[in-house]
């Protein structure tokens, strides 16, 4: 089998994952390098450089005579949008999920209102387009990606570049509202009908109201996603798009990983 063409990041996005979903690591170590080696097929010095990465992303950490240990979730990069990725497909995502709704509440609001004051012509008619293109987006993937598009468009019209840096944060938590919501054709459209009051009133200059609408944004990603994990309930398919748990040793790690995420 051919590996890809750039195999470093292929390997450094599966570990990645492995860890933490849970399935490797589980005593908070990971396997020996020679086992990593045999079960990658690799070389040595693959397996380093690859360690390196993990260890710049705050995953792990190395030392002599202890090798590469998991690090607590609040060593992580959290920020870092392959770090976030991880966790938005992990099922420690619920716990990351409020968190994140946390911080956008206290974000974009703000970022809302600026826009309304500071927002040129051309970065406001970004945000009109993106509701416009996502009230007649063809089908859920269009939608979601011009949903992306319109919260993008609103940051970057704060005028703020600490809050336009903090795009990653934004994408983590839509990818993770999308997959729990917008089901159906009725809550794509009242989703549609938010958006367009958020979007009035930046274009309108209202900062106040442009502030209060993505409150009331936010309050409905809030119940969407709350909907969406009592809609699964604990039989719900793994499938989903969530990692799958097969041994008592992956629940128990990821149990911890929400504790330390708590502790953060």
């Amino acid at each position: 089998m051919s590996r890809p063409p750039n195999f470093h990041s292929h390997l450094v996005d599966q570990l990645g994952r492995m860890i933490v979903g849970g399935q490797i690591g589980h005593e908070g170590a990971l396997p020996r390098e020679d086992d990593l080696v045999a079960q990658f097929g690799v070389s040595r010095t693959v397996i380093r450089e690859v360690t390196k990465t993990l260890q710049a992303l705050g995953l792990i950490t190395t030392g002599p005579r202890v090798g590469s240990r998991i690090q607590p979730i609040s060593a992580w990069r959290l920020l870092d949008p392959q770090v976030m990725d991880w966790i938005t497909d992990a099922d420690l995502a619920h716990g990351f999920e409020r968190d994140l709704l946390e911080l956008r509440g206290m974000i974009e609001p703000a970022a809302a209102a600026l826009a309304a004051e500071r927002g040129t012509p051309g970065q406001i008619e970004a945000v009109t387009t993106a509701l416009a293109e996502m009230a007649g987006a063809p089908d859920k993937a269009r939608h979601e990606a011009m949903d992306f598009r319109f919260h993008e468009a609103i940051l970057q019209a704060s005028g703020n570049i600490l809050l336009i840096q903090l795009q990653p944060v934004l994408h983590a938590v839509l990818k993770a509202s999308f997959r729990l919501s917008m089901h159906d054709h009725e809550r794509a459209q009242a989703s549609v009908a938010i958006h367009r009051h958020v979007a009035s009133a930046i274009a309108e200059r209202r900062p106040d109201q442009a502030r209060e609408a993505m409150v009331a944004l936010l309050g409905i990603a809030r119940a969407d996603m709350e909907r969406g994990h009592a809609r699964a309930g604990p039989n719900a398919d793994p499938g989903q798009g969530r990692t799958r748990k097969t041994t008592e040793e992956a629940q128990h790690a990821r149990e911890r990983r929400e504790m330390g995420l708590t502790r953060a």
